[in-house]
């Protein structure tokens, strides 16, 4: 028998208290981790974002401080509208000494979880961009007075063209705004409650988006409680 040191490259090079896609997350030891309820396994961390790091956006009631969480159970496409399998958590408080945060994630599995299909780890930074209402009016009454009917369609077309050019519908990732609409998300903006928390597509997983939504109310009590969560695959 001969001794050898063992390479371990799964560990999380951050924080736990940083703004992150994937990897470990900030949880204080007196907080039940969250379960699929479905497979009775430990979700994984989605995303984790520091809300200090989020600038002030106009109409969107971000906390300005605190640590909001993702988790996600196995097979994305099943979690969506079934709260069993995805968890949002939110702290208000940030404690940085590590003696009162679980720090051991070994528990964790790899095989079944999302992990299996995300396991990359990578840090989050946040700036402030502008969408567009026009491209984004689906889901929403706009009432046009008859006398600029013709002047809407003539904006409508010259608009579509414009967004041809210039992939302009294609903002990615974002905290608040309109909903880039591609695929079958406008039928999700429709039915979905409230207004777009995050809209977040997989860095290495391209095709693969996500997209909470939460009533104003809520989010301007920090109440993530009842988020609706949807997938969608291109």
């Amino acid at each position: 028998m001969k001794d050898y040191s063992y390479l371990d490259a799964n560990g999380d090079p951050l924080t736990f208290w940083q703004s992150k896609i994937g990897g470990n997350p900030y949880l204080p030891k007196n907080i039940e981790y969250p379960i699929d309820g479905i497979t009775g396994q430990a979700m994984p961390l989605l995303i984790q974002i520091n809300c200090a790091d989020v600038p002030p956006i106009a109409g969107f009631d971000f906390p300005q401080q605190g640590i909001l969480q993702f988790y996600l159970g196995f097979e994305p496409a099943h979690a969506q509208c079934t709260p069993e399998k995805y968890r949002v958590l939110y702290f208000a408080e940030i404690s940085e000494d590590e003696n009162d945060l679980i720090t051991d994630f070994s528990f964790i599995e790899d095989r079944g979880t999302i992990r299996d299909i995300y396991d990359d780890v990578c840090p989050l930074s946040f700036s402030v961009r502008h969408d567009l209402f026009w491209e984004s009016r689906y889901g929403y009454e706009l009432e046009i007075p008859e006398e600029f009917a013709e002047l809407s369609q003539e904006f409508d077309e010259w608009i579509l063209d414009y967004d041809y050019e210039y992939d302009t519908h294609l903002r990615g990732d974002k905290l608040g705004g309109y909903v880039d609409f591609y695929s079958n998300v406008n039928e999700i903006a429709e039915k979905a409650k409230g207004k777009l928390l995050l809209q977040f597509s997989h860095p290495f997983n391209i095709g693969d988006s996500f997209y909470f939504f939460i009533e104003d109310a809520r989010l301007s009590n920090c109440d993530f409680s009842k988020v609706e969560f949807y997938f969608v695959c291109d």
